[in-house]
């Protein structure tokens, strides 16, 4: 079965019987056992549907196209594979910014474990601090970990202990703290890993019939590119994070979540046009920096672009740099917004992405290459009619100066 036409036939199925002005995101199709044969199949009586406002309905959708797919779909995979389980779709890019979800006490001390034990790894610790951090570490997942139905002690004391070492211990938290929170469990897991991986990537899939992101399905991947399943990171912690990430942004089928371990490459000369905020080895897709959005969901371009002109670096080899000296490297706000504008209306719905970082610089990727867009006035020195890399005058298009940056 095609994905693109179930998903196709989803949305008209959802547009003909739910008429609301809500946009939804995703929709779950659980299975339930025919009445007369009690063969497993799809329940397309009971869809749940999820909407960018946090809500969700359950729609009827049986006597459409799209429930004739699901019988269909339902009984290939027993006919491969004997079993049968839920099905979640993306119909929608989803909300750009997810509001925060609401973490459970227990959660909140999984997250301090993490990042107390995390943060026993920084350079410069006296053994005193080390012992500190790795004890509170093991003490708030020790708490978290016990039997559910005991209550648990007072929590303000570790907040004061978190405090004092700048640890978060937050009541609620955002999709990109959740992120980072999930990448710093892996890491800290793979510490001693030889040889060491390039990610760790987790598929979605189901618990129960809500949609998550599957830890005990882990696979590490090498620079490589060899792939393997390492069930080392199947743990407590790092569940209760993936569950509070998997309420903040439905994952799908198709979806992987792909946790880098590396950091970004250390800059030398601080120059914003040499400074890489993308982890060693990682697409500019799934670790662009800043307030990410879909291409769908960018209705108006000048809301991204704040400045009056962009100098342009194309990414290639891992590295940023700066265009072919026969074309432009600074463009107006309007330029920049035509660019980005063809680049959403040519891309396939849901592939693209940009995203505005805290200094105002646009990053736009649609998987198979990326750019950036830097304001100039970060660029110290900056001469309009000048070669950004290596200062020259730049001569007219076809004979412009070498570049040095590139």
């Amino acid at each position: 079965m095609n994905a693109a036409h179930l998903i196709t036939n989803a949305r008209d199925a959802l547009a003909n019987r739910s008429a609301h002005e809500r946009t939804a995101h995703t929709l779950t199709v659980t299975t339930t056992r025919e009445p007369t044969t009690h063969t497993l199949t799809y329940d397309s009586e009971n869809v749940t549907v999820r909407h960018d406002d946090g809500t969700h309905v359950s729609v009827d959708l049986t006597n459409t196209e799209f429930a004739e797919d699901l019988d269909a779909l339902a009984e290939d995979r027993l006919s491969r594979s004997g079993s049968l389980g839920p099905l979640t779709l993306r119909i929608g890019p989803g909300p750009a910014t997810p509001p925060p979800t609401e973490l459970s006490e227990r959660t909140r001390l999984f997250i301090l474990s993490i990042h107390a034990r995390a943060a026993a790894h920084r350079p410069g610790l006296t053994v005193h601090q080390v012992l500190d951090l790795t004890t509170l570490a093991y003490e708030a997942n020790d708490i978290a970990r016990h039997d559910h139905t005991r209550p648990l002690p007072r929590l303000a004391p570790y907040g004061h202990r978190a405090a004092a070492y700048e640890l978060p211990f937050p009541h609620e938290a955002t999709v990109p703290f959740l992120r980072q929170t999930a990448r710093l469990a892996v890491r800290t897991m793979s510490y001693n890993m030889q040889p060491h991986p390039l990610a760790v990537e987790l598929p979605a899939g189901h618990l129960g019939d809500t949609p998550a992101w599957l830890a005990h399905h882990a696979v590490t991947r090498f620079r490589d590119g060899a792939r393997n399943h390492e069930p080392r990171y199947d743990t407590p912690a790092l569940r209760a994070v993936l569950q509070s990430l998997a309420a903040a942004r439905t994952p799908a089928a198709g979806d992987w979540l792909s946790l880098y371990l590396t950091d970004p490459p250390a800059s030398t000369t601080r120059c914003p046009l040499d400074v890489d905020p993308i982890p060693e080895g990682a697409p500019v897709h799934d670790t662009m920096p800043g307030a990410v959005v879909t291409g769908e969901q960018v209705r108006r371009l000048s809301d991204l672009l704040a400045a009056d002109e962009y100098v342009v670096q194309l990414r290639a080899a891992g590295t940023w740099s700066l265009p072919h000296p026969d074309e432009p490297e600074v463009l107006t706000r309007r330029q920049v917004a035509v660019i980005l504008r063809r680049a959403r209306d040519r891309s396939r719905p849901g592939t693209i992405r940009f995203s505005r970082d805290g200094d105002g610089t646009v990053y736009v990727s649609d998987t198979a290459q990326a750019a950036r867009y830097l304001p100039t006035e970060l660029i110290p020195d900056h001469h309009d009619g000048h070669c950004t890399g290596c200062r020259a005058p730049a001569s007219p298009l076809g004979d412009g100066p070498s570049n040095l940056a590139a």
